[in-house]
């Protein structure tokens, strides 16, 4: 049982004063503190599938809350998997399966890899105020410089683009640096305040098949 997760990393808004090109790692390790001290949050992003585009819906609790409802053309409905603290469940349309406990470790592990609090951070750039899905957003931008490309449509990227008013991230996208390249993943964040992660009451436990 394996879940579409997206690293649930955030980040804030560079100080003011901070120039295009200047490392802002530091920033950006504030900020994912920061967004893991909310009491919930939501990643929203699409993939492509052989059936056709899935769209994923996470929310999170921290520090070990979560709800991911999955659609896809392949599949009757919403398919949900809930992680409430060392509990797992599965189901759809409402109805729930509580899962046995070899899968609900790997969820688990995989929900606290998600939520973890970095200790470090390094390269991340600020690109300065930039025009992002039609907001005035502020971007942090990731190179991998690992392989040097001369190539810019070899070079990979991930760049965060944060709210200004609120020092919260908006969009996190994988691409490369080719011109009006489209994003190999992009990934939204938003902040719903009614987001609450409750274990299902009597649900049964799933059957080994």
């Amino acid at each position: 049982m394996r879940l579409f997760f997206v690293a649930a990393a955030a980040l804030a808004v560079a100080t003011p004063a901070a120039a295009a090109g200047t490392d802002c790692s530091a920033d950006v390790l504030t900020a994912i503190r920061k967004q893991l001290s909310l009491k919930a949050f939501r990643v929203e992003f699409s993939q492509e599938t052989a059936e056709g585009e899935a769209h994923m819906r996470i929310d999170y609790m921290p520090p070990l809350r979560m709800l991911q409802t999955v659609t896809s053309p392949a599949m009757p409905g919403e398919q949900q998997t809930m992680l409430v603290d060392n509990r797992a469940f599965s189901g759809s349309g409402g109805s729930f399966e509580e899962l046995q406990p070899q899968f609900t470790q790997s969820i688990v592990a995989e929900v606290a890899e998600a939520l973890a609090r970095p200790s470090k951070l390094e390269g991340y750039d600020c690109i300065g105020t930039v025009k992002y899905e039609n907001q005035d957003l502020v971007g942090y931008r990731f190179e991998d410089k690992t392989h040097p490309q001369t190539d810019r449509a070899k070079i990979m990227t991930r760049t965060i683009y944060v709210d200004p008013k609120t020092g919260l991230p908006a969009y996190n996208v994988i691409a490369t640096l080719a011109e009006n390249a489209k994003p190999l993943r992009e990934v939204k964040y938003s902040y719903p305040t009614d987001i609450n992660i409750v274990a299902p009451q009597n649900a049964p436990v799933q059957k080994l098949r």
